[in-house]
């Protein structure tokens, strides 16, 4: 079934995935990808909840793409330490290009979800505020849960009826194609062993979603509490008390992060640089740099 936020943000996404194309080479390290690379990915193919792993440069190996969680759970991914989620409306080209940044730096296989853009974000920019997301955005993002929770109740469609099929009945043993369900399910996985969540900009909002709601699922003590790295760029964000290795990084001049971060929460301010980590561009953050200096991997 395809979910009310679906349908709502679906005519509009081409033009969305589109301009996002132009935002990740501003704001991720595109170069890190070859030609050919960028040209096997596809923005409008690769959706929301889509999984993608991606290994050093060095390493020379075509770049994995999972339809679903379930995929890439059943491909014996136990090689994979480390996951991603760029900022929400990137394009799978900036997950990609984050993702070797990260397995260039510790020199290993990395997973990247491909974050979404739902209808609630659609709202969001409408109103001027795309960038003003902060405290508030946990409230978007509840938000979006329930116009998806409202559409899997509804059993007819008739507003969108050449977009999707007449709703049928939530089954909640297949949860909806979402970037926070397929983290979700990443995280409750046995499959593989997590060392490493590295988010940008928005992702970190998504993956600080995950974690609260993991952190009540999982009440007692979970080896990730205390074995998982959560490094976090470009926000600084109130990440659950019961995770015990955070990192975040705020660039020194990066006022845009600066909007929508907890600046009273501890943090590592990057001297003379702003929200984005394109290389190529004059105050970057330079990922890889960042974190072998600060982040060790047991």
């Amino acid at each position: 079934m395809i979910g009310l936020n679906n349908a709502l943000t679906a005519p509009a996404l081409p033009g969305i995935k589109q301009r996002n194309e132009i935002f990740d080479n501003l704001f991720y390290d595109t170069g890190s990808l070859t030609a050919e690379e960028k040209q096997n990915l596809s923005p409008l193919e690769n959706h929301e909840g889509s999984i993608i792993v991606v290994s050093p440069k060095a390493a020379n190996k075509a770049i994995l793409e999972f339809d679903t969680v379930d995929e890439f759970l059943a491909s014996s991914p136990r090689s994979v330490k480390a996951l991603v989620v760029a900022g929400v409306g990137s394009s799978v080209i900036g997950t990609a290009s984050l993702a070797r940044n990260v397995a260039n730096a510790y020199n290993i296989p990395v997973a990247g979800i491909v974050s979404g853009y739902g209808a609630a974000d659609l709202l969001s920019e409408a109103l001027g505020g795309w960038f003003f997301y902060g405290a508030a955005d946990k409230y978007r993002l509840k938000v979006r849960e329930a116009v998806d929770d409202f559409g899997s109740m509804i059993n007819f469609n008739p507003f969108f009826p050449s977009m999707m099929p007449a709703a049928a009945p939530a089954d909640n043993d297949k949860p909806q194609k979402t970037d926070i369900g397929a983290l979700m399910e990443i995280l409750e996985s046995d499959a593989l062993d997590l060392s490493l969540i590295v988010g940008h900009s928005k992702g970190n909002l998504l993956i600080d979603f995950a974690l609260e709601k993991f952190s009540k699922d999982f009440s007692d003590n979970h080896k990730y509490f205390d074995n998982l790295h959560i490094v976090s760029l470009g926000a600084v964000t109130n990440f659950p008390p019961k995770f015990t290795n955070v990192y975040q990084f705020l660039g020194g001049i990066d006022w845009f992060g600066g909007l929508n971060s907890r600046l009273g929460l501890e943090h590592t301010t990057v001297p003379s640089a702003w929200h984005h980590l394109n290389t190529e561009l004059p105050y970057h953050i330079s990922i890889e740099s960042l974190l072998k200096e600060n982040v060790e991997l047991s």
